[in-house]
């Protein structure tokens, strides 16, 4: 799948009431930018670090008006907002906010990587972008072997 023409968000959770992180960011993220489309929402196991709880996960299909730089910096004030602590990398979370695609941009900087620079290797962004898309996934073309997401439910806007 080539870079996209649109631009879409995965949130991710794994700590507290992860449905209503979810929800709540969902709420401040409509502050910022219109939401176009929700996916369902998906339980999947922590990768990398895996002594932590399960995440729920979605994406986001959104229209914003600034610079993927602008939007990098309104998701992290909402992160932080929301009570988001550093801890360490693949860590718990209580919300994760991420860019995947942002149109047709590709970035390239320290703080910031579009097309998300793992999002093949996560089956837990592909299976609900997918979704999305309304396409077939075909696991073969992607490194997930041994992942699995279970869809749980959704939010309605």
């Amino acid at each position: 799948m080539k870079n996209l023409n649109s631009i879409y968000i995965s949130l991710g959770s794994n700590i507290g009431s992860r449905k209503c992180n979810l929800t709540k960011a969902i709420a401040e993220l409509s502050k910022k930018m219109k939401i176009i489309k929700l996916s369902s929402i998906f339980e999947s196991e922590p990768l990398l670090f895996e002594n932590q709880d399960s995440f729920l996960n979605m994406i986001l299909e959104v229209e914003y008006k600034g610079s993927p730089e602008q939007m990098l910096e309104s998701i992290k004030i909402i992160e932080n907002d929301m009570g988001r602590k550093s801890t360490f990398r693949y860590g718990p979370r209580l919300i994760d906010i991420d860019i995947i695609f942002f149109k047709n941009y590709e970035v390239n900087q320290d703080n910031l990587t579009i097309p998300h620079y793992d999002w093949k290797n996560r089956l837990f962004v592909i299976e609900p972008l997918y979704e999305l898309l309304e396409l077939e996934l075909d696991r073969s073309k992607y490194k997930i072997t041994g992942q699995k997401v279970k869809r749980i439910g959704s939010i309605n806007l």
